[in-house]
């Protein structure tokens, strides 16, 4: 262009204007060809950055497959599905193999990393041949479940149900009167045609099953499951999807998602079961019936939800049965389905299951799981770092332990070859594990991981549970430790009769022993060792009543804090105490305390 500008400029008699006129308007063609030409290329970069991975670079738009109009913003990066092998027929289509019948048994779906950019581009265009659009009534509607949804109580699930059902039946008599007038259409055009009519799709099933998944009936996750499964009645059944008239209500993972959260949350007996099974229909539904769709694959949440529900359940070996969930989210994490990534909840959960298993050696494993939790946050996974609610949930699994008392031999660094070892119980490690988390928060400063209120208590727990001669002595510096980070300031740390009544048990536990030492060793000890001993179990009586009584003081200062009532638990067994040491008055000075109505004060 510019050659021909200046071709005409030489040969042609123009006035200057003209020139100048003439250059204004090549310089325009050129640069917006510049623009048309850079625009498209970074069409072609936000495609296919990254490896042959789709990324969205932050684009929020509209869902309008029955999304009420949220917006929502699209994954950075969409996951590979299962195996799909692609081919070119003869017309040169691209035509997809599924993968063989595969079900999440006790080898889920296996996902052998291929072509990701292609498996993610055939499920991301068969998704979009399958969206319909919504119509307005249909939006309304869909928002006024989705607020109704919302409610915690046991009165709106069968409002939002009602309505639903309702709908449905409108809409599927409006079908039927069709079908005898022979105009029966797909549902995409039948919605053209009807804008105000309200066609019950994916969104508006998957806002009752949340209203049920938060109902506080007991039948709650019943009505959720029967919702979904005829989701699954209309969308899979051949009679009644003819031309595709019901794909506006295929289920998706936020529909089995929320069926699972409700199982999770109920109370039913074998709910934890129910849970479980729902997760393996959920990948055979994916893998036969929903055409690979990526919005229809397990993720994450449903995997920590099924895990939780069944670390929850109290069943036999239900720690068992959720770490070998947790062990198949890690297999098929590797396969290639990074989003199968297990958070922090999910580690403390199973750990908390171990600890409520009441299981020999049950604290072991959950240590060993929160070192796998170290290990994978040290290689850059940032959910997997442990929280306070790990770390509280591995203490609880130390001091619930029945082989709390027994000591184990640990290989210590130092000493002259290196070689020393140190033999520890339950009660010790638990201590020991405090001292780290103490450690790493001086360190860090991280808020996740600051110790509070329950991690001293439950220390103080395993310390009373151990039973040794020292329980006391070594409650009492855990307790001495915790009030001086609240009198720094720490409001986690604020003492409250728990851990006091834990304190008073510990030195209990270590009279109990001392009383039981001084009677195996009647004849073989000398009288001052016997002395010595009963004196140890004088000052250990003593020290239960200096607890009640510093309890009893906190609670009668201004504001009255009901977290320092003494109970009568508190009571009985600083009684007990004082009648194994034969204190007497001590007794009648804490059943005077406890006349005066200390337990009973408001």
């Amino acid at each position: 262009k510019f050659d021909i500008f200046f071709t005409m400029t030489s040969t042609l008699p123009l006035p200057p204007m003209m020139l100048v006129f003439l250059a204004v308007i090549i310089a325009t063609l050129v640069l917006s060809s510049c623009d048309a030409f850079s625009t498209s290329g970074r069409r072609v970069s936000s495609v296919t950055n990254g490896g042959g991975r789709f990324r969205s670079e932050g684009v929020i738009r509209m869902v309008d497959d029955g999304d009420a109009g949220i917006k929502v913003p699209l994954d950075d990066t969409l996951l590979p599905p299962p195996t799909i092998t692609t081919t070119i027929d003869d017309d040169g289509e691209d035509s997809q193999t599924t993968p063989p019948n595969t079900v999440f048994t006790a080898t889920p779906v296996t996902i052998t990393p291929t072509s990701k950019f292609i498996a993610a581009t055939l499920t991301t265009a068969t998704s979009k041949r399958n969206q319909t659009k919504v119509n307005s009534a249909t939006l309304r509607f869909n928002n006024r479940l989705n607020q109704l949804a919302k409610n915690w109580d046991d009165s709106t699930a069968p409002k939002v149900e009602t309505l639903l059902l309702d709908a449905l039946d409108k809409y599927q008599l409006h079908l039927k009167e069709d079908e005898q007038e022979g105009t029966s259409s797909p549902s995409s055009e039948y919605t053209k045609k009807n804008n105000n009519m309200i066609i019950p799709n994916t969104i508006s099933f998957t806002n009752a099953i949340t209203a049920w998944a938060r109902c506080t009936r007991k039948d709650s996750a019943k009505h959720a499951q029967a919702l979904l499964d005829q989701m699954l009645h209309l969308y899979s059944s051949p009679k009644h999807n003819i031309d595709g008239k019901w794909d506006h209500v295929k289920p998706n993972k936020i529909s089995y998602n929320s069926v699972i959260t409700a199982w999770a949350r109920s109370n039913e007996r074998g709910s934890a079961r129910k849970a479980e099974e729902l997760l393996r229909n959920m990948y055979d539904f994916y893998n036969n019936d929903s055409g690979l769709d990526i919005n229809c694959k397990p993720d994450a949440r449903s995997f920590n939800a099924v895990i939780n529900a069944v670390a929850r359940s109290r069943d036999k070996n239900c720690a068992d049965r959720a770490k070998f969930l947790l062990d198949e989210m890690g297999r098929l994490y590797n396969e290639g389905d990074d989003d199968l990534l297990p958070d922090a909840l999910t580690f403390g959960a199973i750990i908390n299951a171990y600890a409520n298993s009441l299981e020999a050696g049950a604290s072991d494993k959950a240590a060993q799981l929160l070192m796998h939790m170290e290990s994978l946050y040290s290689m850059g996974f940032e959910e997997a770092k442990p929280t306070t609610f790990v770390y509280n949930a591995c203490l609880n699994a130390f001091a619930k332990d029945p082989l709390i008392c027994v000591k184990n031999e640990i290989q210590e660094a130092g000493g002259g070859n290196g070689n020393s070892t140190q033999s520890l119980n339950r009660a010790e490690k638990a201590e020991q594990l405090l001292d780290s988390m103490e450690k790493r928060y001086n360190e860090e400063k991280d808020w996740r991981i600051k110790p509070d209120i329950i991690s001293y208590s439950t220390v103080i727990n395993a310390h009373a549970n151990s039973g040794t001669v020292n329980s006391g002595v070594n409650a009492d510096g855990i307790l001495r430790r915790m009030l001086h980070r609240y009198l720094m300031g720490d409001t986690k740390c604020r003492p409250n009769a728990i851990v006091f009544t834990a304190a008073i048990k510990a030195h209990s536990t270590s009279i109990d022993a001392t009383s039981l030492s001084l009677d195996d060793s009647e004849e073989e000890e000398d009288e001052a060792s016997k002395l010595l001993r009963q004196e140890q179990l004088k000052a250990s009586a003593k020290r239960c009543e200096d607890l009640l009584q510093e309890l009893c003081l906190l609670y009668q200062l201004p504001g009255n804090d009901r977290s320092l009532k003494p109970t009568s638990v508190t009571f009985e067994l600083v009684t007990g105490a004082l009648t194994l040491a034969e204190d007497w008055e001590g007794v009648k000075r804490i059943t005077a305390l406890r006349e005066e109505g200390m337990t009973q004060r408001d």
